[in-house]
């Protein structure tokens, strides 16, 4: 997964639905570009078009949700 389709799905994630000009403006790309990211995002299972944009699937949450650290790694880091 390039770091473009990593982004989108970071930001799915955070606002919850996304369209194509939000995530444009929020990347500083254009929103054809983005169409055509969410196109691959979609036909990989990722994310979902909706009427009001796209949304973030089970699938696509657990390849964009954030490494949770356990053992003694994650006592020095400061969590458990």
């Amino acid at each position: 997964m390039i770091g473009k389709e990593q982004q989108v799905l970071k930001i799915i994630r955070e606002l919850k639905r996304a369209d194509e000009e939000t995530l444009g403006r929020k990347m500083a790309i254009s929103s054809n570009y983005a169409t055509e990211i969410c196109k691959g995002l979609v036909k990989d299972g990722y994310i979902l078009k909706t009427p009001k944009g796209y949304v973030i699937t089970k699938e696509g949450e657990k390849i964009s949700s954030p490494v949770k650290v356990r053992g003694p790694i994650a006592v020095l880091k400061g969590g458990l």
